[in-house]
């Protein structure tokens, strides 16, 4: 009832403000002066007349009903038609309204929280639904991977059964293979082509036992002891080597242009300076490199091909690992000799062209880093556990087109990085050849050359001896004194030699004890040259005395005064009461000397009959730290000095 009492209210408001929209017509109809006038322009009938219930003509009284239409419809204002039935109802109290108010507020809260509930119940089911979803695939994945688990490793049970069944014949060479570690290790070299120690109590090395009208070909392998004698095989702890010689190429011909020239040229010289056959396996930087070489004796390694140390490193990670026996075969043995071919200039960029060439993108730096990783590989080998690595770091200049015309060889080598100058492809590749297989002093060393080698022209055992000699030490100064004398059958001693000898020895006194005067950073002792003549040398006589350094507190032996006192301080504390005494069982710890370098001064006799002089290093390692300074003065006063004599022996003429 209230809810019926309430529209009637409402629609009765509404009613009696808008009741004058439903009055009745008027019975008079107007015609508008404005509207007629664009109907008489459209049509060409006549115009339209109005009637009136009295039926009078607008058309004739225009200006009158003109006149009369505001006051008609003035009177049509306020007038109201129908029932007001909003005045006939009683209305509602404030109180009733805000009755009203609350009862349609209730019902609107109660549904709406009808629904709410609703959705949290439908929301409170989904999420049960999903966790019990997940524990659902939670579980089936637990059981697919254990399922997955199984089947792998029945899977490899299968194969590794059918693997030792298959090769059970085999698995003894693996104790071959360790023999042959341990032979590598106890002779202190390798046993392949690329080193050389001892193989069966056979020597390998080429010493002054050897002549250098016959040379020794495979420096180090196990051919070159078999033209000594039949390695004997007397029991399971040696092990028989392959023959078969194999050397491994890693060149990029389009980033190094000059390389395929001197490999091509390579072969050619180990085609004749061998009996037996030389593979010559070819691979680019990124080609898949085999594990272990292919069993070859030396890898020789183009730097140029290389993007940086990284290459290098991944390289010989596959090329020194060792391969498992393949279908009865013996165990793989990798390269025991790595030749890095370089460039000239990666010790001096600071110097021009040098500078040049290093501007943009470091192209020299990425090379020293190169031959600075064969150097840490080498030395980090382990004793008793690896096999020893030999390298040779040859740096050239830039490949000329040809080996030049007919004429003289102008091949030049020297220790580290001195030279300056392009090489020939055939004296590059002499060059590689007298490294790899002939020259023993190229191992472990550093050299660069320069100059042409015409096709035409030969050089001798005894001459490319001579080249390379300059690499032990390495050499620091060599001085032509002259020629000999002749020695008679009788006689046994060169008067001339051993008067050079002695003035060499009386040189170097000077720099014996205090060293004020002598233009020395460092004290040395002076004692004896201990090296005897080589044939291998071309020496027949030799004599001289070694300069060494003695131990400073300069350099990482430097001291600070804390650091002193702190020193001086346990000493005075191990003297006192206090201090553990020593046992006389015990027996003090000794501590093998640091090698301090030094300076040999030799002075030989070729046996073509020449007198030399020749400065190198001695009483060296990897840790000795140069003293270019001290050596720099000795050479220098060297040099004066037999100068002197050679000039002082011109004019008197003994």
């Amino acid at each position: 009832m209230l809810q019926l009492w309430a529209f009637v209210l409402v629609f009765g408001g509404i009613a009696s403000k808008n009741v004058a929209a439903f009055a009745p017509p008027s019975p008079y109809c107007v015609q508008s002066r404005v509207a007629t006038q664009p109907l008489r322009r459209g049509f060409s009938s006549s115009p339209i007349r109005l009637s009136s219930p009295n039926d009078f003509d607008l058309n004739d009284d225009y200006d009158d009903e003109e006149d009369d239409e505001p006051e008609l419809l003035d009177k049509l204002l306020g007038k109201k038609l129908g029932i007001n039935i909003g005045s006939e109802l009683p209305g509602f109290t404030p109180e009733e309204i805000e009755e009203l108010r609350i009862q349609a507020q209730a019902t609107l809260d109660k549904a709406i929280d009808g629904r709410l509930a609703d959705i949290e119940a439908l929301r409170e089911q989904i999420q049960e639904d999903l966790k019990e979803s997940k524990e659902r695939m939670k579980v089936a994945s637990s059981l697919n991977a254990q399922v997955e688990k199984q089947n792998l490793l029945e899977k490899i049970d299968r194969l590794t059964s059918d693997f030792l069944q298959g090769n059970a014949d085999f698995r003894e060479s693996t104790k071959q293979a360790a023999a042959a570690d341990r032979i590598a290790a106890t002779s202190g070299r390798g046993v392949d082509w690329g080193s050389w120690g001892t193989v069966g109590g056979l020597d390998v090395i080429v010493g002054s036992s050897e002549t250098v009208e016959r040379p020794s070909k495979l420096l180090g392998s196990v051919d070159s002891a078999r033209r000594r004698g039949d390695l004997s095989v007397e029991s399971d702890d040696t092990v028989s080597m392959p023959t078969e010689n194999r050397i491994l190429v890693v060149s990029d011909g389009q980033r190094d242009k000059g390389s395929k020239r001197v490999i091509d040229e390579l072969g050619r010289l180990l085609d004749k300076a061998f009996d037996s056959d030389i593979t010559i396996d070819t691979y680019s930087p990124t080609s898949n490199i085999p594990m272990g070489g292919n069993n070859a004796q030396t890898a020789l390694i183009f730097a140029y091909s290389l993007n940086d140390r990284s290459s290098l490193e991944n390289i010989l990670g596959r090329v020194l690992k060792r391969t498992a026996p393949v279908a009865g075969g013996a165990a793989g043995v990798p390269p025991s000799h790595v030749v890095i071919v370089s460039s000239l200039g990666t010790e001096r960029t600071n110097k021009m062209p040098y500078s040049m060439q290093n501007m943009f993108g470091g192209k020299l730096d990425k090379l020293r880093e190169i031959e600075q990783a064969i150097v840490a590989i080498s030395r980090s080998r382990i004793d008793g556990k690896q096999k020893p690595l030999d390298y040779t770091i040859v740096k050239f200049g830039e490949v000329a087109s040809s080996d030049g015309e007919s004429g003289t060889e102008t091949i030049s080598i020297q220790p580290g990085d001195q030279l300056d100058g392009e090489i020939g492809p055939n004296a590059a590749a002499q060059v590689l050849l007298q490294a790899m297989a002939f020259q023993p002093y190229a191992r472990n060393s550093t050299l660069c050359s320069t100059g042409l080698l015409p096709s035409g022209v030969t050089i001798d055992a005894a001459t490319w001896n001579d080249k390379f000699l300059c690499l032990s030490g390495p050499e620091l100064l060599r001085i032509e004194a002259g020629r000999g004398n002749e020695v008679d059958d009788g006689k046994v001693l060169d008067p001339k030699f051993e008067q050079l000898a002695q003035y060499v020895k009386e040189w170097s006194s000077v720099y014996e004890g205090d060293r004020k005067g002598t233009g020395l950073t460092t004290p040395v002792l002076v004692r004896n040259s201990r090296k005897g003549p080589s044939q291998f040398d071309g020496v027949i006589a030799r004599e001289g005395v070694r300069l060494l350094f003695q131990t400073t507190n300069t350099g990482d032996r430097y001291k600070s005064a804390t650091e002193e006192k702190q020193d001086e301080k346990e000493r005075n504390s191990g003297s006192g009461g206090s201090a553990v005494k020593k046992t006389s069982g015990s027996a003090p710890v000794s501590v093998k000397a640091r090698k301090e370098g030094g300076v040999e001064v030799l002075v030989e006799k070729t046996v073509d009959g020449e007198l030399r002089v020749r400065a190198r290093r001695c009483n060296m390692d990897h840790k000795t730290i140069v003293k270019e300074m001290s050596e720099e003065v000795i050479v220098s006063n060297l040099k004066k000095a037999v100068k002197a004599w050679v000039d002082a022996r011109g004019v008197t003429g003994f």
